[in-house]
């Protein structure tokens, strides 16, 4: 299939198109790149102009047409710092789907460095290789580890090229103290990346992001400038950056000014702007890290999004498999492990939440992506109790909105944690703030989800895991639940039967259930 990802970050919004036989087989067919500055004064202000929303717009809009003339089916766009961190994002979404037809979703730092690291992984180095990659944003710094694919730590720091030069940079050329304080934010932030890094190993070094891929063309026509023909043959995938050129080269570029840096050849008039922040990042990393030697990727964020996407369409070609084992939910079990659920009945409530939507989803053409959800978030429904017994399913809310959910979007985050709430207590309600900023879908999908959770969570009232199977049957208006058990399961049958209130609503059904 073809298909296209839009990630708008904080300098620019970069397009690619690819024509796809599996997850780890694409041809690209186009790249598009445009220097928005979506963060320029965002950052710094914590809000997105009207203006800047317009000229996102209508690169998006141009985009998405350039998609579609290449035969994309679908168009996946993700936002980064610069949207994450403004107050009025959900305006900026709702404004970018209204004008553009495409909707925005916005990620975590951590999920936007797994999603980059997995790009690295896929695209510059042999398969089944080890290898630490950074990434300078406009606005935030990713760092991800990943062995073998797999992510195996992930940092994003607030230092970010366009951040930066926004908030130390006032004089052209700049100027010593300037320098100094930048370096100095640089070298604070990295410091618990270095720390927690220093026992790890890996085979490669890569950078990927603009920044890093212009430093790295600087350095390549420098050599070549200086080489003889012989040495001008075929180069291998990428350019290499050595930290002792790269000193050189930052400590050059800080004594020109605006103008001379535009005249350098390999740096764009814009990323001349950003250049000498975004040098300083990388300096201070590689130093911190260890890194004698890096070598470019231009693979990136929007790589790493196609092959998620693309990986989500081949799971939902297959049977159901337990998703409580699913890759994407290591994130959620350390979130549990954190707070101390109790992961007896965590999992018990996720695997019959898993089989009642499994018989229900071709009744109701549930989708499999949502299956993933209601799982996340039936194994931390009760983390609430980490901070108190009363009205703990608020607190469930509270825990899971803001922690680190790798493998999830902020969207996703936000409809987990609403399904959690809804696993007792009222019903969704639009004075429920945390519900009300959800759009029209995923306002339905926290209904049948929150609904089989409270059923789910009910099933097991005594917390001894009693009833082992759950069927579902339906006839007319009327779902039946057949629980196996042999024990009594009247005190669960009764719970379940309080709480249907909302399975009843969302699915228009009535319910009844018995046991044997």
């Amino acid at each position: 299939m073809k298909l296209a990802a839009i990630d708008i970050g904080s300098n620019s919004i970069k397009l690619a198109v690819v024509d796809a036989a599996a997850s780890d087989s694409f041809a690209v067919l186009a790249r598009e790149k445009e220097a928005v500055r979506l963060g320029h004064n965002t950052l710094r202000q914590g809000h997105l102009s009207k203006s800047a929303t317009e000229r996102a717009a209508d690169c998006i809009k141009r985009f998405r047409s350039i998609a579609e003339a290449r035969g994309a089916e679908q168009v996946v766009a993700v936002a980064t710092a610069s949207v994450r961190e403004a107050d009025n994002s959900h305006e900026f979404i709702d404004e970018i789907e209204r004008q553009t037809g495409v909707r925005v979703e916005v990620l975590s730092p951590i999920e936007e460095a797994r999603l980059i690291g997995l790009a690295a992984s896929k695209g510059c180095v042999p398969t089944g290789a080890s290898l630490i990659n950074i990434d300078i944003g406009g606005g935030s710094t990713e760092i991800s580890l990943v062995r073998d694919g797999v992510p195996k730590q992930l940092f994003s720091v607030k230092l970010g090229a366009v951040g930066l030069t926004e908030e130390f940079i006032a004089s052209d050329p700049v100027k010593p103290k300037e320098l100094r304080a930048l370096r100095n934010e640089v070298a604070a932030a990295l410091e618990r990346p270095a720390r927690e890094l220093k026992p790890a190993y890996w085979q490669y070094a890569t950078g990927t992001s603009g920044t890093i891929l212009a430093l790295g063309e600087v350095l390549r026509l420098r050599q070549l400038k200086n080489a003889d023909n012989k040495s001008q043959a075929a180069q291998p995938a990428g350019m290499e950056i050595p930290l002792n050129q790269l000193e050189r080269l930052n400590a050059r570029l800080a004594e020109m000014n605006l103008s001379e840096r535009r005249g350098q050849p390999g740096i764009s008039h814009q990323r001349s702007e950003i250049i000498i922040a975004g040098g300083q990042i990388l300096e201070g990393a590689m130093h911190a890290l260890a890194i004698n030697v890096m070598r470019t990727c231009d693979w990136a964020l929007r790589e790493g999004v196609i092959i998620e996407r693309l990986r989500e369409l081949e799971a939902e070609a297959r049977p159901p498999v337990p998703d409580i084992a699913d890759q994407r939910l290591r994130g959620v079990h350390a979130v549990g492990r954190r707070f101390g659920y109790e992961e007896a009945h965590a999992f018990h409530v996720a695997r019959l939440a898993e089989a009642i939507f499994d018989q229900l989803a071709p009744l109701y053409k549930l989708a499999r992506r949502e299956r993933i959800l209601l799982s996340a978030a039936s194994l931390l429904h009760d983390v609430g109790y980490h901070i108190a017994h009363e009205s703990h399913h608020k607190h469930s809310l509270y825990l899971i909105k803001f922690s680190e959910l790798t493998g999830f979007s902020e969207a996703e985050r936000l409809v987990i944690a609403n399904i959690a709430r809804y696993h007792r207590g009222p019903t969704p309600k639009e004075r429920h703030t945390e519900y009300s900023i959800l759009n029209q879908a995923d306002r339905e999908t926290v209904c049948r989800l929150g609904a089989i959770l409270r059923i789910s969570d009910a099933l097991d009232k005594s917390y001894d895991c009693r009833i082992r199977e759950v069927r579902c049957t339906k006839s007319g208006q009327m779902i039946h639940m057949q629980l196996e058990s042999r024990l009594d399961c009247d005190k669960e049958i009764l719970a379940a039967e309080q709480k249907g209130d909302l399975f009843e609503s969302a699915f228009n059904c009535k319910l009844s259930f018995s046991y044997g």
